[in-house]
C-alpha cells in the first residue's frame, strides 16, 4: 500500500487500482527464457529432460488452457473439470471460492478462475487462489487429476517442473532458478 499512495496519493480510485494492477502484470513478463531460446532454434538452451517435460505438458493436454507466450493467462477456467476439487479437498466453500461468480454473479462463473501464467510458477509458491497447495509437485498432480482427469507419475512430474523452470526469463528484479 506504502508503493501505492506514493504513486496514486492516498486517495483509492478505480482507474487508479486498475492502472497499479496492469502495470504489476505487466511487469511479470520476462524475456529471454532458456525455453524462448530454444523454440527460436537453439536445442541446447534447454535439457533433454526439459524437453521431455514440454513433450509430457502438450500430450497431456496442458496446453489447452495455459497456452500463449505467457503459457496462460489469457483465460478464465473451472477449477474441477474433472472432478469436485472443492467437494473432494474438505474444507468448507468459502466466499473466495467462489472465484468469478464473485465479479458476474452468475452461477455459470461458480469456481471459475484465470488461468495463470506459468512463466514464473517455479518462483511463486504457495499455489491455486487461496495459496493452499504449497509444493509444485502437489499443484500438477491436482492440475492432472481435477483438471485433466489423469495420473501423473512422479517421474512425469519431476520432467514437467524441468521444463517449467525453462520459462523464467531475465528479470532485473527476479532471481531465475538453474535451469535443468
Amino acid at each position: 500500500m506504502r508503493r501505492y499512495r506514493k504513486i496514486y496519493g492516498d486517495k483509492l480510485e478505480a482507474c487508479s487500482l486498475i492502472n497499479a494492477i496492469a502495470t504489476y502484470e505487466q511487469s511479470l513478463t520476462t524475456v529471454n527464457s532458456p525455453f524462448d531460446r530454444f523454440l527460436a532454434g537453439d536445442k541446447n538452451a534447454i535439457s533433454l529432460q526439459a524437453r521431455e517435460g514440454y513433450q509430457i505438458f502438450k500430450s497431456y493436454g496442458c496446453t489447452a488452457c495455459h497456452q500463449s507466450a505467457n503459457v496462460g493467462g489469457n483465460m478464465y477456467q473451472k477449477m474441477g473439470v474433472m472432478a469436485d476439487y472443492f467437494e473432494e479437498r474438505g474444507t468448507p466453500i468459502t466466499k473466495a471460492n467462489l472465484g468469478r461468480y464473485n465479479v458476474t454473479h452468475d452461477d455459470y462463473n461458480k469456481f471459475t478462475f484465470k488461468v495463470p501464467s506459468l512463466r514464473l510458477v517455479v518462483l511463486n509458491a504457495p499455489y491455486f487462489h487461496d495459496g493452499s497447495v504449497s509444493s509444485l509437485e502437489q499443484a500438477i498432480n491436482k492440475m492432472a487429476r481435477y483438471q485433466l482427469g489423469r495420473e501423473i507419475s512422479a517421474e512425469d512430474v519431476q520432467k514437467v517442473i524441468a521444463f517449467l523452470k525453462t520459462l523464467v526469463g531475465e528479470h532485473k528484479e527476479l532471481t531465475q532458478p538453474a535451469a535443468e
